[in-house]
């Protein structure tokens, strides 16, 4: 049977309540009488409560976590992150996943902020397109800050990869290695992040004087048999496409596959870029070139500006980049 506070005060000889206010560090107990109880509860392996601490003091020492992809690498990733800080303020962490449907986004944002949770971290789903769930928070004066996936529709801390400029670098690099028809793999035009690369991909194309071809562009959707249909659709019209940029590592890695299947020499005739720096870029043959957008980092961020708000501190600005960074390996000259 599992220790109580009643067992606790009867061996050291004093009330609940005080063993109460004791164990929550209550200022009005004085410190001898806190350590002796202290050591009486570890001896006793006696574990607080903390959701019922938590609703004596309306906090309930929990955060939520709102993914698309619990499987993904890079929100595994993330989720070290945040469980990293969590940790370290002795907050416990509900991860829900959404399998990219804006219907389950919206369901878990309704359990979360019902008295569960002091504050949500939430990357959105490919399908988020109405943003009523998360404005809801702000007027409940729920802590809500975004990861990644993130939207200027919604004023709240948001923190993300330096999107722009790290395709910005994948494309200028593969410029400068000779390619001149290179070939972008977006993800789902109503992501941010797929904006924001998109941006970098035109700007690398602008800096060396090269016209955008929307006809280069193939928006795709998270799975190997969108991006299959994509890159055969490409190479079938634009015979001449010496590089492909993708979206993200699994776009590119299925690019590499399409490629050999079409009998095509990668690096040799046409060149591959990534974006998240997956360990399955250090493992495809030829090893992936990508941009390492720092996911453990983007985790610690975002949680971090998270306890900021729940302690009710307010921060200079709303938007915080992390720095991308060029990975340079096999599959590009």
């Amino acid at each position: 049977m599992a220790t109580t506070i009643k067992d606790i005060a009867r061996v050291v000889g004093c009330s609940p309540s005080t063993v109460s206010r004791a164990l929550s560090d209550h200022p009005q107990i004085n410190e001898n009488t806190k350590k002796a109880i202290r050591v009486v509860a570890k001896k006793m392996n006696f574990q607080i409560n903390q959701v019922a601490a938590g609703l004596r003091k309306h906090k309930t020492n929990c955060i939520g976590v709102i993914v698309p992809q619990i499987s993904n690498y890079f929100f595994s990733s993330i989720l070290s992150g945040i469980q990293k800080v969590a940790a370290q303020a002795q907050y416990q962490v509900f991860v829900c996943e959404t399998n990219e449907s804006v219907e389950q986004e919206a369901g878990y944002i309704k359990s979360l902020s019902a008295g569960r949770t002091d504050g949500i971290l939430m990357s959105l789903s490919k399908t988020t397109d109405t943003f009523d769930h998360l404005n809801d928070l702000n007027r409940q004066h729920i802590p809500l800050v975004l990861f990644d996936r993130t939207s200027d529709k919604v004023n709240v801390d948001q923190v993300e990869a330096e999107d722009e400029s790290g395709a910005f670098m994948a494309v200028d690099y593969l410029l400068k290695g000779g390619s001149k028809r290179i070939a972008y793999l977006s993800g789902p035009e109503n992501l941010r992040n797929s904006k924001n690369r998109l941006k970098g991909y035109k700007a690398a194309l602008k800096k060396h004087k090269l016209s955008f071809k929307n006809k280069l562009v193939h928006v795709c959707d998270f799975n190997d048999a969108d991006i299959k249909e994509a890159m055969t659709e490409l190479f079938a019209n634009n015979s001449n496409i010496d590089a492909v940029f993708a979206a993200n590592d699994i776009m590119a890695v299925e690019a590499i596959q399409v490629l050999k299947s079409m009998q095509i020499a990668v690096p040799d005739q046409v060149a591959v870029v990534g974006f998240g720096d997956y360990p399955i870029a250090r493992i495809v043959e030829p090893k992936l070139t990508t941009v390492s957008h720092n996911a453990h980092s983007i985790g610690i961020n975002a949680a971090k500006r998270l306890f900021k708000a729940i302690e009710g501190v307010s921060l200079d600005f709303k938007e915080e980049k992390i720095s991308s960074e060029l990975i340079i390996r096999d599959s590009t000259r």
